[in-house]
């Protein structure tokens, strides 16, 4: 049986265990006091029937063992030791039979059954034989009563805490599922711009000797390692893929959007009945692929999140071009009644966030004070020449 903690106490533990010192001898012990001379002939030796007490009480928050023990025998040694002025129902003053009752309590909740079992004897031995004889059979049914509520209500508090332990496992996996997935997602994406310029490569590489007069035996050999280097790099490629691909997404063979399509997709918003205004600053120009095809992905999730959560709020799209990156924001107003919420969680700031981050940006999302949802994205332009 483990009577005193293993932990050293930390600064907490030192509090709370100066608060517990002070209720205990600034509330128990005057009640103590109090209610001793009613109850046995102390004579002059009030004080110490009193701290005898009072120190199973002051033992309960950190030794539910001690404490309990402690309070036995405390129980057992007053009425040998005094004579016994009032034995109805116990004798043993009003405060320190609630004692018992809360230490024994204490023990069946915070040791483990055995030595809960072991208390239970204890107490009832404890009862049995210092209680009024007509009333034996109630203490102990109530005793029993304690240690099997208090038994249900710590076996409860367990299966709480591992269903919370369990629930947060589950949902960092599938955090992590999720990222590995949307990150699949962006490489499927990635692998057609990748093909492509490998593919012209290669076609560059292998009419090179047609297209260019008076080439050397050398240059046309090097051209042709440029066009089987080129070809296997893109095998490779291909393999990567198949190693990223989901049976549960089918392959898309269209070619990738841009930032050139957000025309198309605004369209479609607004023809299923969003309320959307896009607001374009600075230049257009050409963009890197990956920044390009991951600026629309975001506008694209960010519309649908705000159909989904906000349905029938103006949402306002603003794309501006500058020097060195293009920057994207993306606002909607608070829903104008009330939506119906699930709990399901979704993915889609997940996979915005990394899709600016994987091309080198960043990404920030936020609700707004008026109740709405802002997206702000950075992504560096990496502008084609």
């Amino acid at each position: 049986m483990r009577w005193l903690p293993p932990d050293r106490p930390s600064r907490r533990d030192v509090v709370l265990a100066a608060l517990w010192t002070v209720v205990a001898a600034g509330v128990c012990l005057p009640i103590a006091l109090a209610s001793t001379p009613s109850s046995y002939d102390v004579r002059g030796e009030l004080l110490f029937v009193a701290a005898a007490q009072t120190v199973p009480f002051w033992l309960m928050r950190r030794y539910p063992s001690l404490a309990w023990y402690t309070a036995v025998a405390v129980a057992i040694l007053l009425p040998e030791r005094y004579d016994v002025l009032l034995a109805d129902p116990w004798p043993w003053p009003p405060l320190f039979g609630i004692t018992l009752f809360i230490a024994f309590a204490n023990i069946c909740a915070r040791t483990p059954r055995r030595a809960a079992a072991g208390a239970w004897i204890t107490a009832a031995y404890l009862f049995w034989v210092y209680s009024i004889p007509d009333q034996r059979p109630g203490w102990l049914i109530a005793l029993a009563a304690i240690a099997v509520l208090v038994d249900v209500v710590r076996m409860l508090r367990r299966t709480s805490r591992a269903l919370g332990r369990e629930r947060r496992l589950s949902e960092d996996e599938k955090a992590r599922r999720t990222i590995l997935e949307e990150r699949a997602r962006i490489a499927r994406d990635l692998h057609d711009v990748v093909a492509h310029h490998m593919s012209m490569v290669v076609v560059q590489a292998e009419t090179a000797p047609y297209r260019i007069d008076g080439l050397s035996p050398a240059a046309t050999d090097d051209f042709a390692a440029i066009s089987r280097t080129a070809r296997e790099a893109l095998n490779e490629v291909r393999g990567l893929l198949g190693v990223l691909r989901s049976d549960e997404i089918t392959s898309d063979l269209r070619p990738q959007p841009g930032l050139h399509d957000l025309g198309e997709l605004v369209g479609t918003a607004r023809k299923a009945g969003a309320r959307v205004d896009v607001v374009e600053q600075g230049q257009r120009r050409p963009l890197r692929p990956g920044v390009d095809v991951g600026a629309y992905r975001i506008v694209q999730e960010s519309l649908a999140n705000a159909a989904r959560h906000s349905p029938g709020a103006p949402i306002r799209v603003a794309v501006t071009y500058s020097d060195d990156a293009v920057e994207l924001a993306i606002v909607n107003a608070a829903p104008a009644g009330p939506t119906q919420r699930t709990g399901a969680v979704g993915h889609g700031l997940t996979g915005m966030t990394e899709r600016a981050t994987v091309v080198g940006g960043t990404l920030q999302a936020e609700p707004t004070p008026d109740g709405g949802f802002a997206v702000h994205a950075r992504l560096p332009a990496g502008a084609l020449r």
